[in-house]
C-alpha cells in the first residue's frame, strides 16, 4: 500500500505521537509498504525521523489554517500524484485539511491516530469528523471510552492497537551503564537513579515529583532524580526545585537520542502523570527491566501490572509519590522482581512486532485489499523481526 503521516506538530515538538509514528511508518516499510511522512518545514519530528531513518520520504508542507485551500489544493495534489490509498492524521487539524484533501480524491482512506483525547463536541466536530474519517486508532481501551463520550464519533469505527516497542539487547550491560551514568552526570558511585522520562508540560505531573523528593530523600539519602525530555514548563519547574534546595539531587538530561542508554545506568522509574492515555515511557522501563513506579490515570493500569511489574498510587499526590518509592526502595529484592516481570510483560504484549502486524492489518482491511495471507502466516513476522531495534 501506498501510505502517509500528516503531523502538524509545531516546529520545536517532538512528543509520543511522534514516536509512535517513527516506530509505526519504520515498521511498515519493512514489510513492503511505500511511507510518506508530511509535517512543517524545519520541524524536529521530520529531523529526528530523517536522522534515523534517512531513505524515508519526507514532505515539507507549510500548514495553516483548519480549511487553508492552499493547503488542501497542495495535499489532494500529493495525494494524487503519489497514489496515497490511507492518510493518517494526527489533530484535529490534520483531520479537516487532510480529510477534505481525501474526500475530494474520493478514494483515499483517513485514519486518525489519537495519542491523547483531543475529540470535542463542538459544531464543527460534530459535523466533519464522522464525515471526514474513516478509522480511529487508539493505543489503550481507557482513550477509546474518552474519545466515544462524544456522541457523534461511532464507537465501532475504534480499534485498540497497544503500542509496541522493539528489542534493545544491543544496550551497555547494566554495571557497566551504571558507572558510566554516573560519572556522566558527576555522582556518586553508590548513588540510587530514579529516571523520570517526558515532556515538561502540565499533563506529565512533575511537580509532585518535586514535592515528593523532599520526603523521598530524607529517606534514602542516596537517591538522585534524572529528568529526561524537554518542554514549556522546565524553566518553572528548575525554580520550585531551586526552592526545596533540591538543586543537586535533579540532573535536567535534556532530550537524549538513545533513552535506552541512559535507562541502563538507572535503578527505577517513577512517572508521576496526571493524564496518560497509554505511556510509551513505561514500556521502555519496563523492557530494561526497571521496577515501575507510576500515577493509577488513564492507560497506566492496562500498561504494567500492579504489584508485578508496578507499584501505582494515587494522581497528584505527593505524599502517594513518596510513600509509594519509599515502599520499593526500601527492598533490593523486590526491584529485581518487578523488573523482571516487568521484563517479561513487556516481551509477551508489547512487542514490536505484534503492533506492526496489527496497524498494517488494520490498514489493509480498510484499503479492501486484505489478502488471506497477508498476515495470517509467520512470514511477516519474520519480516518484522527484520526492523528497527527500538
Amino acid at each position: 500500500m501506498n501510505i502517509a503521516f500528516l503531523n502538524s506538530i509545531a516546529k520545536d515538538t517532538y512528543g509520543g505521537m511522534e514516536e509512535w509514528i517513527r516506530l509505526v511508518s519504520a515498521g511498515l516499510e519493512a514489510l513492503g509498504h511505500r511511507v510518506t511522512l508530511i509535517g512543517r518545514p524545519g520541524s524536529k519530528y521530520l529531523r529526528r525521523i530523517s536522522k534515523g531513518h534517512p531513505d524515508t520520504d519526507i514532505v515539507e508542507l507549510d500548514i495553516s489554517g483548519d480549511f487553508n485551500p492552499f493547503t488542501i489544493s497542495r495535499l489532494r495534489k500529493f495525494l494524487r500524484d503519489k497514489k496515497i490509498e490511507i492518510l493518517l492524521v494526527n489533530f484535529n487539524k490534520d483531520v479537516r485539511l487532510g480529510g477534505i484533501a481525501a474526500r475530494l480524491n474520493g478514494d483515499v482512506k483517513v485514519v486518525w491516530s489519537v495519542g491523547i483525547n483531543i475529540a470535542e463536541n463542538g459544531f464543527v466536530h460534530r459535523i466533519l469528523t464522522p464525515r471526514l474519517v474513516d478509522k480511529i486508532i487508539v493505543p489503550s481501551e481507557s482513550l477509546k471510552r474518552e474519545i466515544a463520550s462524544c456522541k457523534h464519533i461511532d464507537v465501532g469505527s475504534i480499534e485498540v492497537i497497544p503500542i509496541g516497542i522493539g528489542d534493545n539487547s544491543s544496550v551497555q550491560p547494566r554495571d557497566k551503564a551504571r558507572r558510566r551514568l554516573r560519572k556522566t552526570y558527576g555522582l556518586p558511585d553508590d548513588a540510587t537513579v530514579a529516571v523520570t522520562v517526558g515532556r515538561f508540560v502540565y499533563q506529565k505531573g512533575h511537580e509532585y515529583l518535586v514535592d515528593a523528593a523532599v520526603e523521598i530523600t530524607r529517606r534514602f539519602p542516596d537517591l538522585y532524580f534524572l529528568l529526561l525530555g524537554d518542554g514549556p514548563g522546565e524553566k518553572k519547574l528548575r525554580t520550585h526545585i531551586e526552592k526545596l534546595g533540591l538543586t543537586d539531587r535533579f540532573i535536567f538530561a535534556g532530550m537524549v537520542d538513545d533513552v535506552d542508554r541512559e535507562l541502563a545506568g538507572c535503578d527505577l522509574m517513577i512517572h508521576p502523570s496526571k493524564e496518560e492515555p497509554f505511556g510509551i515511557a513505561l514500556l521502555e522501563g519496563m523492557r530494561m527491566g526497571l521496577p515501575i513506579i507510576a500515577s493509577r490515570v488513564g492507560g497506566i493500569p492496562e500498561v504494567v501490572s500492579d504489584e508485578e511489574s508496578a507499584l501505582l498510587f494515587e494522581p497528584c499526590s505527593p505524599w502517594a509519590i513518596a510513600e509509594a518509592a519509599s515502599e520499593v526502595l526500601a527492598d533490593r529484592d523486590r526491584m529485581k522482581r518487578m523488573g523482571e516481570a516487568g521484563r517479561l510483560r513487556w516481551r509477551e504484549k508489547f512487542s514490536y512486532e505484534k503492533m506492526i502486524r496489527r496497524v498494517s492489518r488494520c490498514l489493509t482491511e480498510l484499503s479492501g485489499a486484505l489478502r488471506s495471507s497477508t498476515l495470517a502466516d509467520s512470514g511477516d513476522e519474520s519480516a518484522a523481526k527484520n526492523m528497527l531495534s527500538t
